[in-house]
């Protein structure tokens, strides 16, 4: 295994602060006012989600007004990077948006069931990108609707899996061995939910592998996950401050978030397939026959052999500000705290470890990558704290505190297939962020990938 040593990189709004800023043994203190200003992304996607058939997105706007056009335009792609359908709305300054892309995913089983969502300027800057993943949820075997979740990204010869389905499979591998059996059935005996899901990945994976002998393909499979209810994993924005000038009020919000990528090598062995029409529910409710694969396989040992290469990188921030009675010192009723950690595989020991609090603000952004190790998977772990505490009088500065992270996780296989039948590069990368960096965090990943 290959290891480079953790890289500290300035982040955006440490690199264009001024001599009101300095460093102290590695940690960026930054003037509290700049700071808080250049810290917020101008858009987040939050959610999206498939809503009466169509994709629907959530979005969240920065609160300051400077940093939001005029105008965006919301666009949507499918699997083969086309445009399916766009909109143009208004960003509210501190407000969210839904918005509804009317004929957004049409025929997924062509186009390819991983698509993506972008927000960007009239001027064609992008200001927040999310992967979805399109599924199946079937009513009964013979009628579904489809579905959209968030989802990460890959290279176009990697198969997408939520992490349910994924743990079910290796179930049917770990029971069954070298036995056939039918992919879709199986799954749906074990996890009844998952019927939709099956019959989507059994397309893609027909699609996509060869037809005959023992063959491997790609797949990834992903979890985000949080307490704040939100679709980020780890990332997060945590703003606690009073909304009204005469009114005591406190709060302390917390979180905790977790993101994880899984690349894996998939070997079976097709021994039959059949073919059956389900009716895919379309906008208006007109039920669409398709003609989806229900194959029947067995596992196999394969002759591809696969290793990886990970990069993380994490990035956070905390700001406070506490009220500041005449004579001093000052009341500490406003604070902050944020954690975060990458690690690799299971492993309990984290390759980056950050913590930072505040009244000092400050924030931090570092990265690693690993080299050729047998595992395929990477995962962030975060938590973050933001409290204030106002007596109501509006002669006081109001306290605050404010914790936000950001992440950027990649993996990426390399197989030898002495039999050949699998590209022998495969490529996974999940990115999240709050804090205004997305289009860092995108090149970091792509100067790891080498794109």
């Amino acid at each position: 295994m290959h290891r480079r040593s953790p890289r500290v990189l300035a982040p955006s709004w440490l690199r264009s602060l001024t001599l009101s800023s300095f460093a102290v043994g590695g940690l960026f203190v930054a003037a509290p006012a700049h700071a808080a200003e250049t810290s917020e992304a101008p858009a987040t996607i939050v959610d999206v989600s498939m809503q009466d058939g169509e994709l629907t997105a959530r979005i969240r706007w920065s609160a300051e007004p400077k940093d939001l056009p005029e105008e965006v335009e919301v666009l949507s792609y499918d699997g083969t990077e086309k445009p399916s359908a766009g909109e143009r709305l208004t960003p509210k300054p501190g407000e969210e948006s839904e918005v509804k892309l009317s004929g957004a995913v049409q025929e997924p089983w062509e186009t390819g069931w991983a698509q993506r969502l972008v927000v960007r300027e009239a001027k064609g800057r992008e200001l927040a990108s999310q992967p979805y993943d399109v599924s199946l949820a079937c009513e009964d075997e013979k009628t579904c609707q489809l579905t959209a979740t968030p989802g990460i990204s890959a290279s176009r010869e990697v198969l997408h899996v939520s992490n349910g389905l994924q743990k079910t499979l290796a179930t049917i591998e770990k029971e069954l061995g070298e036995k056939e059996f039918d992919l879709v059935h199986e799954v749906a005996r074990r996890e009844p939910s998952l019927f939709g899901e099956a019959l989507s990945y059994a397309q893609g994976k027909f699609k996509y592998g060869p037809a005959e002998g023992c063959q491997c393909t790609w797949q990834t499979s992903y979890a985000r996950s949080n307490t704040s209810g939100t679709s980020l994993g780890a990332a997060h924005d945590l703003y606690a401050r009073p909304l009204l000038q005469t009114r005591p009020a406190n709060a302390r919000l917390s979180t905790q978030g977790t993101s994880r990528i899984t690349l894996t090598l998939n070997c079976t062995s097709l021994a039959s397939i059949l073919f059956q029409h389900v009716g895919i529910r379309q906008p208006g409710g007109l039920v669409k026959p398709v003609l989806m694969p229900q194959p029947v396989y067995s596992t196999c040992a394969g002759t591809c052999s696969g290793r990886f290469s990970h990069f993380g990188r994490i990035t956070g921030l905390v700001t406070a500000q506490s009220t500041s009675p005449f004579p001093p010192p000052t009341l500490l009723n406003g604070t902050a705290m944020e954690q975060s950690k990458y690690h690799l595989g299971n492993s309990q020991s984290p390759l980056l470890n950050e913590t930072r609090y505040a009244p000092a603000d400050s924030g931090f952004d570092v990265m690693t990558t690993v080299s050729n190790v047998s595992s395929g998977s990477g995962y962030v772990q975060t938590s973050g704290e933001a409290f204030y505490a106002y007596n109501g009088n509006p002669a006081y500065w109001q306290p605050r505190g404010r914790a936000q992270g950001g992440y950027a996780i990649a993996v990426q296989g390399f197989a030898v297939c002495p039999g050949g039948g699998l590209n022998p590069m495969g490529r996974a990368w999940d990115t999240a962020t709050t804090q205004g960096n997305q289009a860092s965090l995108t090149q970091s990943i792509w100067d790891f990938l080498g794109l």
